[in-house]
């Protein structure tokens, strides 16, 4: 199991008076254009769906979707249909360590085991871990990107609330495992944000599931955010996952036995419609920009500026390089082997672009997307 990150709808424009108001839904699928984009791209690459949105200055531009839900049955993807966006989790418990931070709650220098203090039964090495190195895959947390079928169960054998849940795991893991002593990319690690979860539970008394809701996704008008694989028992219409075996597509079960365990949830659990990632990465692109936003200008240059000052690398929750064609690009990929969702935001042009997919090899496509959209604003003259 792999479990990583590289790794617009009715969104809100600042008033006069400096608050947030509804912007008018652009027409989505316009005739010729980005639904005709996906479906090329989708069928070129042999995906059951692809779904993509796009923010420019400020202003939802357009949003699509192409192909089924289930390949099995050949059910349309709708607009609102919800994608799960594994490691781009990542970003959304950056960004309320960002909110809490600006609360006073804690500081980016605060250290795990002085938050909590139960956790000093940790290694010496994971002792001393700020909430900015936990964020940041700098603090030498195990990996836990992948893990076999008997660990998972461990895993998803853990009773109790969800904090509950992560404290346990975490208690175990940094009591026995060995510190990641990796360079570069290799450092990555899940268990860090579950790490920094914990501390943002323990500063507010709710639940990481609990502050998504109502620190991050309700002020972004985002209604389709919720946990672990879109479609369900109770849910069963929303897009399966795809995966390959034995280079035949399969269809995702409706069952939980590929689920994320909850206590790694914080790393990488969320699902939500093509829209609602867009408002979330609109948010995003305005704090950059400096206009209204969540947080203030300042904090989203923290969340999206590597802690080394280097000018790639890992940032809080996002990655940042430089693209010899657009420029400083901001960006974060998803998957749990069955979705793929890529978000980028590129301030230079003042545009965003998400994409997903309910294949988890879409890498290549949804890259696509992202180049195909760029370079079409571009030649057009919106950036």
């Amino acid at each position: 199991m792999r479990w990583i990150c590289w790794g617009l709808l009715a969104l809100t424009l600042p008033s006069c008076d400096g608050s947030r108001q509804a912007r008018v839904d652009p027409p989505s699928n316009p005739p010729g254009g980005l639904e005709q984009m996906l479906e090329e791209i989708r069928t070129k690459h042999d995906l059951p769906g692809l779904a993509a949105a796009v923010v420019r200055g400020g202003q939802a531009v357009e949003s699509a979707v192409a192909g089924v839900r289930r390949m099995s049955t050949g059910d349309p993807l709708r607009i609102d249909d919800r994608f799960h966006i594994a490691s781009c989790t990542k970003s959304m418990t950056a960004t309320l360590a960002a909110i809490l931070v600006e609360e006073g709650r804690l500081q980016w220098t605060s250290r795990l085991t002085d938050v909590l203090p139960e956790l000093r039964n940790a290694r010496g090495e994971y002792q001393g871990a700020t909430l900015e190195q936990l964020l940041a895959h700098a603090a030498r947390m195990p990996a836990y990107t992948q893990f076999g079928p008997d660990r998972l169960e461990e895993l998803k054998a853990l009773r109790g609330s969800p904090t509950g849940q992560r404290l346990a795991f975490l208690s175990e893991v940094l009591a026995a495992e060995e510190p990641n002593d990796a360079t570069g990319d290799a450092t990555y690690s899940n268990v860090g944000y579950t790490a920094a979860a914990a501390m943002l539970e323990r500063a507010t008394g709710e639940s990481w599931e609990d502050l998504v809701r109502s620190r991050l996704t309700q002020p972004l008008g985002m209604t389709s955010v919720g946990f672990g694989w879109p479609a369900s028992v109770r849910a069963p219409e929303q897009p399966r996952g795809h995966f390959l075996r034995n280079r035949e597509r399969v269809e995702q079960p409706l069952d939980d036995s590929y689920l994320l365990p909850v206590a790694l949830w914080p790393a990488g659990a969320v699902h939500s419609s093509i829209g609602d990632l867009g408002r979330y990465a609109a948010d995003h692109l305005d704090g950059l920009m400096g206009r209204k936003a969540l947080l203030p200008r300042a904090a989203y240059e923290k969340l999206h500026r590597t802690p080394t000052g280097a000018e790639q690398g890992f940032t809080l929750g996002w990655g940042v390089r430089l693209d010899e064609r657009w420029g400083v690009l901001h960006y974060g990929s998803g998957s749990g082997g069955t979705f793929f969702v890529r978000i980028a935001i590129a301030p230079e042009h003042d545009a965003a672009v998400v994409v997903a997919s309910n294949s988890g090899e879409a890498a290549a496509a949804t890259r696509e997307v992202i180049e195909s959209l760029l370079a079409r604003a571009e030649s057009s003259g919106e950036i």
